[in-house]
């Protein structure tokens, strides 16, 4: 089966947050975590599973803050 333009399927993207620790792509369904930086609340810090599991550090792109 094809679709042609005028199928009603609508061509809109989205965009996936990237691990703060890793930088790869955090798929919707992982066991990730996102939280505010807790030095400075102003950048959203995202967690990957496998960073979250193995304790790497981060690093707050506003503030320079680090934490585990």
């Amino acid at each position: 089966m094809m679709f042609t333009e005028n199928s009603g399927m609508s061509s809109s993207t989205i965009s996936l947050p990237k691990c703060s620790c890793c930088h790869r792509h955090v798929m919707p369904n992982d066991k990730s975590v996102k939280f505010n930086c807790p030095n400075c609340g102003e950048d959203l810090i995202w967690r990957c599973q496998s960073c979250r599991e193995a304790a790497r550090n981060y690093t707050c792109s506003s503030c320079n803050f680090q934490g585990p």
